[in-house]
């Protein structure tokens, strides 16, 4: 069994390396930083060749005797084999030719990871002036890439594309000192000497000046000039070459599981119904309108001006999580990892991200996870919707799943760490076992209510929009991208049944367009959760533990949601033989 094991994990761990070898992005992001200095390498040829190493890496998979591993070992193999299929069956969409949209770019990405890297010596910060010297070939294979799929015919819609000569003209308008590149000169918390750090700040604005600024200018001249000219005319991504094969294909990427878009669809509308009805019972109790757009209207005149600042949000924001929800952790959760929550407002330079994100920290502790709250326009911010937002980005949301997740050195390394980026490349990727990651932050939203932490009808009524809201999506999404439905239908759909304005709206869909499948996976993974600890309470009864069923669900990394159900059946095992 050793043996068989070892071969298993050996190659888990050559694939890993790989990997973040691959993507020095990436590897910033998981906290690995021997390549803080460079980019990944996003051209055409990168991706035959990675393409060709995956093949390798599956035939090697293939070959391993895995009939003697253990339970533990085996799964990983069929996870490693899952993923090694999920990169092989994508990569054949070419989606790398779509690098660029208002969500992620080299133009905003680029402060992201930075954000990532370390400052810890003058090697660090020397990395980051190698960087950001070597940024401008990244925005010229944006270019490059973008170019050819125009001739190839995989393109983006408008709406994917339309905000970017926008966005990059707010980050030429700032002053290089102020770019979010430059952020780690703030201040010199490693204490290098001052007058190596003055110079090393100064030598970056410089790289910013002399070639960052014309790199961003040549980008927002070729969208403007020449990519908004050749957008694809419909919004569904089955416009495109073999396109309902490609969105079935990234349904199968976020989902995880088999559905095809007409089930999706079909769920999505029985889920707005039910859900429909709990916000009019709801409504009714308050004397409030019971259609969603007069109740809409009466909730933001209830709630208007509730907050004067962005600091203000903050704080409202850290009361939540600290005082309310994090004292009742420890009842529904056990052995928790050491791994600390920072809360923190929403970047200027990423206004356009949604209300809430999470991002994983570091195993060692020296990057936080990070609960980002959107207060960039005080007027979306509403209290009635932020417990829920908060369960599901913070804790127990996407936090406790990234610690545990972390935390569990028992695990190969491609199953304790995720990557958060470069959604455009689904399905040509590795698997983000979406359905599972998001399915588990909306499922907590609901926990919520177990938990008491929804003080009133209105805090409700904001827990149930959000989840109409993502039951919506299954809807809409299918809508656009196999059923023909226009931006305008999908705005229309979201602004009769969800509690949000319409310019959220139209955000929303853009969102959709942008990235097909995506949103259908919480819904879809919450559904499997819930039906699994259902399961697990019915086999178990009074074994069923519900810290014990969490642990279940956390300790695993993240998976795809039918090997989900394999790990939680186990479990169930385990417990009823346990005396």
């Amino acid at each position: 069994m050793e043996s068989a094991d070892g071969a298993v994990l050996s190659l888990c761990k050559d694939v890993w390396k790989w990997r973040i070898s691959e993507s020095p992005e990436m590897a910033t992001f998981c906290g690995f930083y021997q390549d803080d200095d460079k980019w990944d390498d996003i051209s055409e040829e990168a991706y035959v060749r990675r393409e060709s190493k995956v093949r390798e890496f599956l035939k090697a998979a293939e070959a391993l005797d895995v009939l003697k591993c253990s339970p533990d070992v085996a799964l990983s193999y069929r996870l490693l084999l899952c993923d090694l299929n999920t990169f092989i069956k994508g990569v054949s969409f070419k989606s790398y030719f779509l690098p660029l949209n208002y969500l992620e770019g080299i133009h905003t990405d680029c402060n992201l990871t930075v954000a990532y890297m370390k400052f810890e010596s003058e090697k660090d910060f020397q990395n980051l002036k190698t960087r950001l010297e070597k940024l401008p070939s990244r925005v010229a294979q944006v270019i490059a890439m973008l170019k050819k799929g125009i001739k190839q015919g995989i393109v983006n819609p408008k709406h994917s594309m339309q905000d970017i000569p926008g966005q990059i003209d707010i980050i030429l308008a700032t002053p290089a000192e102020d770019w979010g590149l430059m952020k780690p000169f703030k201040e010199n918390k490693c204490g290098l000497d001052s007058e190596v750090f003055q110079k090393l700040k100064t030598q970056c604005c410089d790289v910013i000046q002399s070639l960052l600024i014309p790199a961003f200018n040549d980008l927002k001249t070729f969208v403007v000039e020449t990519y908004m000219k050749n957008v694809r005319p419909k919004e569904g991504v089955n416009s495109l070459p073999d396109g309902d094969n490609w969105y079935q294909s990234c349904l199968n990427f976020h989902l995880t599981c088999s559905m095809t878009p007409q089930e999706v669809h079909d769920l999505g509308l029985k889920e707005v119904a039910r859900i429909n009805s709990q916000i009019v019972a709801l409504a009714k109790k308050e004397g409030l309108p019971e259609t969603m757009p007069e109740l809409l209207e009466a909730i933001e005149k209830k709630q208007a001006n509730s907050f004067r600042s962005q600091d203000e949000v903050l704080k409202y924001v850290q009361d939540l999580c600290e005082k309310k929800i994090r004292p009742k952790i420890s009842e529904y959760f056990k052995d928790l990892p050491d791994i600390q929550m920072k809360i923190q407002l929403t970047p200027a330079y990423n206004a356009s991200a949604p209300a809430g994100y999470y991002l994983n920290g570091t195993p060692d502790g020296s990057r936080d996870g990070s609960y980002f709250i959107n207060a960039n326009n005080l007027e979306s911010c509403i209290p009635y919707s932020l417990p829920a937002l908060s369960l599901h980005e913070g804790e127990p949301g996407h936090h406790l799943q990234g610690i545990y997740s972390l935390a569990a050195t028992h695990l190969p390394d491609f199953r304790r760490y995720s990557e958060d980026s470069k959604y455009y490349l689904a399905p040509s990727k590795f698997s983000f076992k979406t359905g599972y990651i998001e399915g588990w932050g909306l499922y907590c939203e609901a926990l919520g209510e177990e938990m008491g932490i929804y003080k009133d009808n209105m805090e409700l009524l904001g827990r149930y929009n959000m989840e109409i809201f993502r039951a919506s999506r299954l809807v809409v999404d299918t809508g656009l991208h196999a059923l023909g439905w226009t931006y305008e239908k999908a705005v229309e759909y979201m602004n009769k049944y969800t509690l949000e304005n319409r310019k959220s709206v139209e955000k929303e869909v853009q969102r959709y367009i942008t990235w097909p499948g995506q949103a259908c996976a919480y819904k879809v993974g919450e559904i499997k959760i819930w039906e699994l600890r259902r399961k697990a309470e019915e086999k178990l009864g009074s074994k069923f533990d519900i810290k014990e069923f969490h642990h279940c669900i956390l300790s695993c990394g993240a998976v795809p949601l039918s090997a989900l159900e394999e790990v939680v059946d186990i479990h169930i095992k385990e417990r009823n033989a346990a005396k």
